[in-house]
């Protein structure tokens, strides 16, 4: 009991978790992270080995070795054990930070870029006869990319700002002009990595608020303007936004994305699981998710006098 208490102590809190990472990856990154706890082993440490084994992952899709998938299916799966570590190991420190959210963004960013490309490359190799075949294998993984980054923004965006209406110690997310604030007043003094990781993370917020306008207009970005936790707006706001955060955790989240990436990878059949992302998720995501998110949005915010 011991064990399962710190390690639910060490979690955001349950209404936002992937079920996924609840029951699979955070269990084995917890007993990373309290391995490491006596270590001089920092949090953004672990963030960089995650993204060296979704580089792994990667270069195991496109070479030719024996079992070099199943390789690469568990290297990409390690790396999702490593992206849930590093929060885990902050927490439990007591040192979670802004500079720590924003090298865990850029590294799930570059994690899945990387990830789907290869799995965009084992099913070209797969299908493709023809040219025509090939153009259109690409063309059907493009679309999936480019959707699949939506699914994971959206609930990215959703999650933060359920965090900040409903639980007191979360500060979540944060607005573009929020970020180039921070990285103009820190530019100078940060090390090599975290100039590195800038680009991609302000790449990251800057689209992810662009289409979240678009996905949504009645929600709200502009997070450095929102008020501090009030605990009668908290009931008020879950019971608008609760429902469909259980669906956003369940089906949309970074977790979700790469254990299904890892799972299908390990047995070669990536193109199941595109179809499933393209046609499913898809039409649950436009069809049935937005039009609630939209309605519940107005709601919450009306309710609460924005």
């Amino acid at each position: 009991m011991a064990f399962w208490d710190g390690y639910f102590r060490s979690l955001k809190p349950l209404d936002v978790e992937e079920p996924i990472d609840v029951w699979v990856h955070r269990p084995l990154a917890y007993v990373l992270a309290k391995s490491l706890l006596p270590t001089p082993i920092t949090p953004n440490m672990v963030t960089v080995c995650s993204i060296a084994w979704g580089l792994g992952a990667s270069l195991c899709m496109v070479r030719d070795f024996p079992h070099h998938l199943q390789w690469a299916g568990l290297s990409l799966f390690l790396s999702a054990v490593f992206d849930c570590a590093d929060g885990q190991l902050a927490r439990m420190r007591g040192t979670s930070s802004p500079l720590g959210r924003m090298l865990d963004g850029a590294a799930d960013l570059v994690v899945s870029s990387v990830s789907v490309c290869g799995g965009t490359y084992l099913v070209w190799q797969k299908l493709h006869t023809t040219t025509q075949q090939g153009v259109a294998v690409l063309a059907v993984c493009l679309v999936t990319i480019v959707t699949g980054s939506f699914h994971t923004s959206m609930y990215d965006h959703y999650k933060n700002l359920y965090l900040r209406f409903t639980h007191p110690s979360y500060r979540e997310g944060e607005d573009y002009e929020t970020a180039l604030e921070r990285y103009r007043a820190t530019r100078r003094s940060a090390s090599f990595w975290v100039q590195l990781a800038w680009p991609i993370y302000l790449f990251y917020v800057s689209r992810q608020l662009a289409y979240v306008r678009r996905y949504d207009p009645n929600t709200r970005t502009a997070f450095s303007k929102f008020p501090p936790y009030d605990p009668e707006q908290a009931p008020v706001y879950r019971e608008h936004m609760g429902p469909l955060m259980r669906v956003w955790r369940n089906w949309f989240g970074f977790g979700s994305l790469v254990f299904g990436m890892s799972v299908s990878i390990g047995f070669n059949v990536v193109e199941y699981y595109m179809v499933f992302r393209l046609v499913l998720l898809n039409l649950a995501f436009y069809a049935y998710v937005r039009p609630r998110q939209r309605l519940a949005s107005a709601a919450a915010f009306r309710a609460l006098g924005f």
